[in-house]
Formats: structure tokens, C-alpha cells, sequence
């Protein structure tokens, strides 16, 4: 656990495509860059890559709706607009 929330916190992260490992890393790297508003935050685009088939190449750089497997990687669904409609 200790070395997920350290990885979360990189610049940049590589990691593999079908690890809940990795998969935990990019959804606190999507809470990190949400509440920081860096880079790409709005569309839920980050600076993480995968060791992944061709296929799956792009899939941290267009947001889509949730789909099956879910357990293979995480959507910006889990951390764009989070907190929205809840007043401080």
C-alpha cells in the first residue's frame, strides 16, 4: 500500500495494463490530478502509460463509459466530478 500511494504521486507512472496494482495507482494519480487540477484533468487524462497490447494502446487518453472487465483498469468515471453537487 505504501508503495501505491508513493507511485501516486510521480510526475509520471508506467505501469501494466491488466494489474489491480497499477490499477489502484492510476485511480489515486485521477484523485491527485482532479484536486490539483494538473495537466489534462478535465478531460481525465493523466501521465500514466501501460505495458499494454496495440489495441489498448490509447485507452488513458479518451474518456469512455465503463465496460467489461472492470477489474483490468481504471475509468475517469472513479474521480471526474467526484464531489460535484456537494457544497464546502
Amino acid at each position: 500500500m505504501l508503495d501505491q500511494r508513493i507511485a501516486s504521486r510521480g510526475r509520471k507512472f508506467i505501469g501494466t495494463y491488466y494489474s489491480t496494482f497499477t490499477g489502484y495507482i492510476n485511480r489515486m494519480r485521477g484523485y491527485h490530478a482532479q484536486k490539483d487540477k494538473a495537466a489534462g484533468w478535465e478531460k481525465g487524462i493523466m501521465n500514466s502509460w501501460y505495458y499494454v497490447p496495440t489495441h489498448k494502446r490509447d485507452d488513458l487518453v479518451h474518456y469512455y463509459p465503463i465496460h467489461t472487465p472492470m477489474w483490468a483498469r481504471e475509468f475517469p468515471a472513479a474521480w471526474r466530478d467526484l464531489d460535484n453537487g456537494i457544497s464546502e
